[in-house]
């Protein structure tokens, strides 16, 4: 393993299913959820936690909105999020009414759109979509028959998508319209059957995916043509999800989870559900923050 690329393990948070991170460049936060425990949490540069948000529905996905929110999801709903007064300023309508359902990973897309991916708890090898969400936060679904919705991301020229199914074991590409419509979806890369599945992903400056293997204690990276290039090994056996952030974009942030683990697997591995970071020779790619609408709803 390159010394720059050395793991470390960054702060304490023992999340039950910590996913979902996100890099504030402007005030140099990082931003996460706790799908399970219902929280999104927020660590700042002194390495100092704290709990913005606590819910009693399950958090799946964050993202930055360019008026210095947050939006989320809880359940099957989308949300709002002020996340210096602690008070949510507008929800969606729930896309399906079934608890069994709940968003995944979510991103922003270049037009500032957030995209999230709707799953069934079963989970249902058909049930998973893709859900586009303007700045009104009206619904629109761009890709259904997908088994377990994961990570998302844009190249950096925002012309392609990247996203994940979990039980697929496989990242799809497909040409991203401006009107956020998908094209060619074709899979980029299939994970090996072990270790464990697809799960959070990020892209480099070059082009190349990290994703985080969750069961399969590692990170995998890909070059631009889909090839395995590199396996990163972790101390716990659950990375959820990944982003990069810090000065210029330098650092891997990686979630991690404890969920349904049992009091013998936490004992060997008791950083589960920690965070961790490790420094990769190629920077990340920027993320999209969302466009709220200037009207209010």
């Amino acid at each position: 393993m390159r010394d720059e690329c050395r793991l470390h393990k960054i702060a304490e948070v023992r999340a039950d299913l910590g996913e979902s991170p996100v890099w504030d460049k402007d005030n140099r936060l990082l931003y996460f959820v706790d799908i399970s425990g219902g929280k999104i949490n927020v660590m700042t540069p002194q390495a100092r936690l704290a709990t913005v948000y606590q819910s009693t529905a399950r958090i799946g996905a964050l993202a930055l909105t360019d008026r210095g929110n947050l939006i989320f999801t809880e359940d099957t709903r989308v949300a709002i999020l002020d996340p210096k007064e602690g008070v949510v300023r507008t929800h969606s309508t729930a896309a399906h009414n079934k608890g069994c359902y709940r968003f995944n990973d979510g991103a922003c897309d270049p037009q500032g759109r957030f995209i999230t991916g709707l799953m069934h708890e079963g989970p249902n090898r058909e049930a998973g979509a893709l859900y586009r969400y303007d700045s009104e936060l009206n619904a629109q679904t761009i890709q259904r028959n997908i088994a377990l919705p994961n990570g998302l991301a844009w190249s950096e020229d925002g012309h392609t998508l990247f996203f994940v199914d979990s039980i697929a074991r496989s990242i799809f590409r497909a040409a991203y319209t401006p009107n956020g419509e998908l094209e060619a979806v074709m899979r980029f890369a299939e994970t090996p059957a072990e270790p464990g599945r697809p799960d959070g992903i990020a892209l480099d400056r070059a082009g190349e995916l990290w994703v985080c293997m969750f069961n399969g204690g590692c990170l995998l990276r890909y070059d631009s043509n889909g090839n395995l290039s590199e396996c990163v090994t972790m101390p716990v056996p659950r990375p959820t999800s990944c982003c990069f952030g810090g000065e210029g974009l330098e650092t891997l942030f990686i979630t991690t989870a404890r969920f349904a683990m049992t009091p013998s697997e936490l004992a060997e591995y008791p950083d589960s559900g920690d965070l961790f970071a490790i420094r990769p020779a190629i920077a990340g790619v920027p993320r999209h923050l969302f466009k709220e609408c200037k009207m209010g709803r």
